[in-house]
């Protein structure tokens, strides 16, 4: 399964220059004052995300036919649908204009770029998610949005919503046979059971914003502080016997960036970090760490492995 790493434009560092990155994906905003090739400095594959989820974040809006003009300056391969998300806490009514409109801006963009790949939103209401699915089924490409709430965060969506909306995604994979993207997965928690589903490809954006906290991810998932920074609440800082297993597992994957003083230069260097980070995301597919995720992976994804 190919992971996309999310970043910036003026990102740094850049780990495509240190190794294999298989896909970037960005935002259209930025693309449109810069080009991206050029600025990244980066040749592989180029998803552009619309922006239309921090315009709505802002209160403002996007037109689709400033995302159409953006989309048909800049060359890349796949261009992700103007999209409305629908929260999970709103009524089956108001999601379902969301879904509407989510639609609609696709069939519009469709007609003005030739690639643009429609997003159906994990929302609490399966009949609506699996209408939905439905109008999208010829389409080559899709991608599934709105799962991070319900998988990563959890606050404000009910009881067994994890397991709710990666069901919804292996149903999605069942029914849909082009190629299947999920939005925002891409933690070494959940990829495991992304990939066991048959799911193609996802993203992230955690690599550097772990980082800028001082914290590195681990294989299998889970991070870790590894600064001097006092933590107050949330992840704790890292184990002498955690960084083992760290260095161990990027020098059996053949990280590039190894050095005799790795713990210092991680406690150090928010570009180490990040580095770091990038590696385990695209390289971590052992089964989850956590017990609530393992425990999805085997009864989600095990069965669909073997």
């Amino acid at each position: 399964m190919k992971i996309a790493l999310g970043t910036p434009l003026s990102a740094v560092p850049k780990p495509w220059l240190y190794f294999d990155v298989p896909a970037l994906i960005i935002n259209a905003l930025e693309a449109k004052r810069r080009n991206p090739r050029l600025a990244l400095g980066y040749e592989g594959e180029l998803w552009l995300d619309s922006g239309g989820f921090q315009v709505l974040r802002k209160g403002l809006q996007l037109a689709v036919e400033e995302v159409a003009e953006v989309y048909r300056q800049v060359e890349a391969q796949y261009y992700l649908s103007l999209d409305v998300p629908p929260s999970p806490t709103d009524p089956p009514d108001v999601a379902e204009k969301k879904f509407e409109k989510t639609y609609r801006n696709w069939v519009r963009l469709s007609r003005a770029v030739e690639g643009v790949v429609p997003v159906l939103h994990v929302y609490r209401d399966e009949g609506l998610f699996l209408k939905y699915l439905r109008r999208y089924l010829d389409a080559p490409v899709l991608a599934i949005g709105g799962a991070v709430p319900y998988v990563l965060i959890t606050r404000g969506v009910p009881r067994g919503s994890r397991e709710y909306a990666l069901r919804l995604i292996k149903t999605a994979r069942e029914e849909f046979k082009g190629k299947l993207h999920v939005l925002g997965l891409g933690s070494p928690s959940v990829t495991p059971i992304l990939e066991a589903l048959g799911v193609d490809s996802t993203d992230t954006s955690t690599w550097r914003v772990k980082a800028a906290y001082g914290k590195v991810i681990l294989p299998g998932g889970g991070e870790r502080h590894v600064t001097g920074r006092k933590v107050n609440f949330g992840p704790k800082k890292a184990l002498e016997e955690e960084l083992e297993e760290l260095r161990a597992f990027l020098a059996q994957t053949g990280f590039p960036a190894l050095t005799p003083d790795f713990s210092q230069r991680l406690a150090e260097s928010f570009e180490y970090r990040a580095l770091v980070n990038a590696w385990v995301v695209l390289h971590s597919r052992t089964a989850p760490r956590s017990p609530a995720f393992r425990k999805l992976y085997a009864a989600l994804a095990a069965p669909h492995s073997g």
